[in-house]
């Protein structure tokens, strides 16, 4: 039986393919393949956008999955896997880093003010005249204001003679003339804090001519 209808069909369309029908019968043909074509193409594309759609309470750019291993460990990936789970962020989630607070600096102590140390000379005058015919002279100098330096450093005739604590010089066997000095303040490594003004004295002596 099925083989008598197949070869009608035969004889059907041999007898369309000689009145020239058989052509309009090939283009329904191949419109309904398209169109089976179409539809096809269109239901991949949705299964397609239904692997990329954004999982709903994830961010709506990217999608991220959670894996994990067989050995346990966890991978995250913007990837769609086979087991993957997505995992869903708050729109509001953001990544913030708290920076340290770093401590506001000392605040600058004040430069503390130099000491200011003063020398004077009490004795002799400036341009005094003295005379001793042993060439004996006495120079006193004393500190005015605070504070106070330790020692006290005579300079005769631009070579430094004694130092002491008192400021009282006694010297001996100085010969008539012209002499300068100063008194100097030191410390005790010898720094020099403060210097009198330089002066000038006149040491005379009797001729031992006149005396006889």
């Amino acid at each position: 039986m099925q083989n008598m209808t197949r070869n009608i069909c035969l004889l059907s369309l041999l007898t369309l393919a000689s009145y020239g029908l058989l052509p309009l019968q090939a283009t329904a043909l191949s419109q309904d393949n398209e169109q089976k074509s179409t539809q096809q193409d269109a239901q991949m594309n949705d299964e397609a956008e239904g692997v990329n759609a954004p999982v709903a309470g994830t961010s709506s750019s990217t999608t991220i999955y959670k894996v994990v291993g067989k050995d346990g460990s966890v991978t995250y990936t913007d990837k769609p896997q086979k087991n993957a789970e997505p995992l869903a962020f708050d729109g509001k989630t953001q990544n913030v880093v708290t920076a340290a607070k770093v401590p506001p600096p000392p605040p600058l102590k004040p430069d503390t003010p130099k000491p200011k140390y003063r020398v004077v000379i009490k004795s002799p005058a400036p341009e005094a005249t003295i005379r001793n015919n042993l060439g004996e002279i006495t120079i006193s100098a004393t500190q005015t204001g605070a504070p106070k330096a330790p020692i006290y450093r005579l300079i005769f005739d631009d070579a430094p003679i004694a130092s002491n604590n008192s400021g009282v010089f006694k010297l001996s066997g100085i010969h008539r003339g012209a002499h300068t000095y100063k008194v100097e303040l030191t410390n005790n490594t010898g720094k020099t804090l403060a210097s009198s003004p330089v002066q000038t004295l006149y040491l005379h002596q009797a001729s031992a001519l006149i005396n006889n």
